[in-house]
C-alpha cells in the first residue's frame, strides 16, 4: 500500500541524501527505509531506479526481505553477487545492471531510525569494502541529521498546536466578551424597568406599616413583604453595577483609607460572623483614580466572613507598594476551594451560596472594576486551608485621567 510522505522537509532532505550516496559510490540505483516503531514495519521513503518503477510508501515487516533482515540485526550487509546470496537468488536483482548491492542500517544512540540501499553500480562491477566505509560514513551522520530533523519537525508540530489552542481560547474570550457585552445592554434596559416600580413598591409598604402598628398580624405580613421586594431591589442594583460601562473619574481615593472605610461599613457583618480583622497598611501609597474601588473590597470582605465557619475566623488584609502598583491581599482562614471552582469564581451569575444568599454577581463586577485600572484579581486557594485574593493596581498620574463624572449611584 502506498503513502505519500507526510513532512516534506524530510522528505526533500532524503531525497538529497540518497543522490549524494549514490555520487560517493559511483551508483545509480538506491532507497530509504524509515522505521515505523507502531507497526514494526521500513517505510520506504525515497528511491531511485534505473527501471522507472514506482515504489514510493511500499512498506516491509522488520524480520522479512534484505532491508527488514538489516534492519533486526543492525548489521551492514555487502552483497557482491546477489545471484549467490540466498534471500535474492531467486532472481530479484535481474533488471539491474550490477548483481552487486548494499544495505546499511542508521541510527542514533542505539536507536533504530532506518535502512538505506545502494545497488546499480555504474560501471557494472560490484562494490567494494571501501564502499561499504563510504555509505557506513553517510549513514552514520544520516542519523544524527534524521533524528535531529525529526525532533525539531516535532517541536514545530507542537509549537503549531499550541498556537492554534492559544488561538481558540482568544476566540471563546471574544466570543465571551460580545455575549456578556450584549447582556450587559438587555440587563440594562430591564434593571431600569425595574427600579422604579420596586422603590415605589417599597415605599408604599413602609407607608402601610405605618398605618398598621396597631395590627400585629398585618405588620407581620408586610415586613414580610418588604424583606423579600428589599432582596430583589438588592439583586437589581447588583445586576445594574454589573450592566454598566465604568466611566472615568475626576475623583481620586486613598487605598488603606477605602478599606478602612469599607470594614467599618461592614462592622456588624464581621461581627455577626465572629470574624477577627488583622491590618498591615503600608504608609505612603499614591493616591489613585476612584472607579469604585469600594465595590472590589466591599465584596472580597464579605465573601471572607462568608467563607469562615460557624466558629469564625481571621481575615487578614495587607497593602503594599511593589514595581509601581498597588496590591491589596485579603487572605481568610475559611473552607477553601478547589481548583475547579477557583476557575468558576469570576463568571456572572455563578455563585455557590442558596438561592436568595448571593447574586452570583460580587466576583464578577469586582473583576469589571479591577479591569478598569488596568489591574490583575488573582485568587489562591485550597479546601480546608483558606482563601487568599490578590488585587494588583497600576499607579498612574492623575493627569492621564479623563474628567469626568462618575454615576453617584
Amino acid at each position: 500500500m502506498k503513502e505519500p510522505s507526510k513532512d516534506t522537509k524530510l522528505k526533500e532532505f532524503l531525497t538529497l541524501s540518497l543522490q549524494k550516496c549514490l555520487h560517493f559510490v559511483e551508483a545509480q540505483s538506491g532507497s530509504i527505509f524509515l522505521v515505523d516503531k507502531k507497526k514494526q514495519e521500513l517505510v520506504l521513503e525515497v528511491f531511485q531506479n534505473t527501471r522507472g518503477v514506482d515504489l514510493e510508501g511500499l512498506r516491509q515487516k522488520l524480520g522479512e526481505g534484505v532491508s527488514g533482515m538489516v534492519a533486526t540485526n543492525k548489521q551492514p550487509l555487502l552483497v557482491k553477487d546477489a545471484n549467490t546470496f540466498p534471500r535474492t537468488s531467486t532472481g530479484t536483482f535481474h533488471d539491474y545492471k550490477s548483481k552487486s548491492f548494499l544495505s546499511v542500517p542508521f541510527e542514533y544512540r542505539g536507536d533504530l531510525l532506518g535502512v538505506l540501499n545502494v545497488t546499480d553500480r555504474t560501471k557494472g562491477d560490484s562494490f567494494s569494502s571501501d564502499d561499504l566505509t563510504t555509505v557506513l560514513h553517510v549513514c552514520h551522520y544520516l542519523g544524527i541529521a534524521i533524528y535531529s530533523l525529526k525532533r525539531y519537525l516535532h517541536s514545530q508540530r507542537a509549537a503549531n498546536e499550541r498556537l492554534r489552542q492559544e488561538i481558540k481560547v482568544l476566540q471563546n474570550d471574544l466570543a465571551g466578551a460580545r455575549k456578556f457585552s450584549s447582556l450587559g445592554k438587555m440587563v440594562g434596559g430591564l434593571v431600569h424597568e425595574l427600579n422604579n416600580p420596586l422603590d415605589g413598591t417599597i415605599r408604599y409598604i413602609n407607608l402601610a406599616l405605618e398605618c398598621s402598628k396597631d395590627d400585629e398580624v398585618v405588620s407581620d405580613y408586610l415586613l414580610e413583604a418588604k424583606q423579600g421586594v428589599t432582596r430583589m431591589a438588592n439583586f437589581v442594583r447588583s445586576l445594574l453595577d454589573f450592566s454598566w460601562g465604568m466611566s472615568s473619574t475626576s475623583s481620586f481615593i486613598e487605598v488603606n483609607r477605602t478599606v478602612d472605610e469599607c470594614l467599618f461599613s461592614l462592622g456588624n457583618y464581621i461581627k455577626a460572623n465572629q470574624v477577627k480583622i488583622k491590618r498591615d497598611f503600608a504608609a505612603y501609597l499614591p493616591k489613585i483614580a476612584d472607579y469604585r474601588l469600594k465595590v472590589v473590597v466591599s465584596n472580597l470582605i464579605k465573601n471572607a466572613c462568608d467563607a469562615m465557619n460557624k466558629e469564625g475566623g481571621v481575615l487578614t488584609v495587607v497593602t503594599s507598594l511593589e514595581n509601581d502598583c498597588i496590591k491589596i491581599v485579603f487572605s481568610d482562614t475559611g473552607c477553601g476551594m478547589d481548583s475547579d471552582l477557583q476557575k468558576k469564581i469570576f463568571e456572572p451569575f455563578f455563585t455557590t451560596k442558596n438561592m436568595g444568599e448571593g447574586s452570583g454577581l460580587g466576583l464578577a463586577i469586582s473583576y469589571e472594576v479591577v479591569e478598569r485600572y488596568n489591574g490583575d484579581i488573582s485568587v489562591e486557594s485550597s479546601l480546608n486551608r483558606g482563601t487568599t485574593f490578590t488585587v494588583t493596581l497600576p499607579i498612574e498620574r492623575e493627569d492621564v485621567y479623563p474628567r469626568e463624572t462618575l454615576d453617584s449611584r
